[in-house]
């Protein structure tokens, strides 16, 4: 799936990757310096209200929420002011979210098998499938919940964007000079890249090369 963004003066794009909203776990929440998922999720969703304004595009790569009701789901949604919301599939997937998708599916079979549809709209949510690739500005990247070590015209510069490591992925920090990928989760950034923020990371990194792709 291919899709077109472009950031502009009165629409901003700001992307990251596993918010984790609900996820009582200490290990989420304990692990980001709080001391229950309330407040965890007030500082989460307030990174998010802080920098993306309702005519904005906030892409989510994986992870949105866990172990949330339908209402919970659809309360963690409101909270958000971006009313352009793009999520992506990860690893930790809401059951409701899940049902939210798969019920609104039209009734679609290869051979036996229900063929999924992509995007599909839920209010202000987009679902995007696990695997992307997107123009930003017209710098073509590859978004994807997990860490790819090749992608698709990463000899040309592409950059690959991704989250699931909570910034535990040495391949995929800021810091990694060696090729065009980054997490954008929010345990690395504590809130959402801005364009211009991924822009002056990838510019120190380099075009890599890994196999006869040249």
């Amino acid at each position: 799936m291919f899709i077109n963004f472009t950031d502009m003066v009165d629409s901003k794009i700001y992307i990251t990757s596993d918010p984790h909203l609900g996820h009582n776990r200490d290990f989420v929440y304990g692990a980001r310096g709080f001391v229950d998922v309330k407040s965890h999720d007030d500082a989460v969703i307030e990174s998010f209200n802080v920098l993306a304004r309702p005519n904005d595009k906030l892409i989510i790569l994986g992870d949105l929420c866990l172990n949330t009701t339908l209402e919970q789901f659809d309360t963690y949604l409101a909270r958000i002011n971006c009313q352009n919301i793009y999520a992506i599939w990860g690893n930790h997937n809401n059951p409701h979210e899940k049902k939210i998708y798969f019920l609104g599916q039209p009734e679609r079979y290869v051979r036996g098998i229900k063929v999924l549809s992509y995007p599909f709209e839920y209010k202000k949510l987009v679902f995007l499938p696990h695997y992307v690739e997107a123009a930003l500005n017209n710098q073509f990247v590859i978004l994807s919940h997990y860490p790819h070590f090749i992608w698709n015209e990463m000899s040309h510069g592409a950059w690959m964007l991704c989250g699931h490591s909570h910034y535990g992925c040495e391949f995929s920090k800021a810091e990694n000079l060696n090729a065009k990928i980054l997490d954008v989760g929010w345990d690395g950034h504590l809130g959402p890249w801005s364009l211009e923020e991924i822009k002056a990371v990838m510019d120190k990194k380099i075009i890599p090369v890994v196999d006869h792709h040249r």
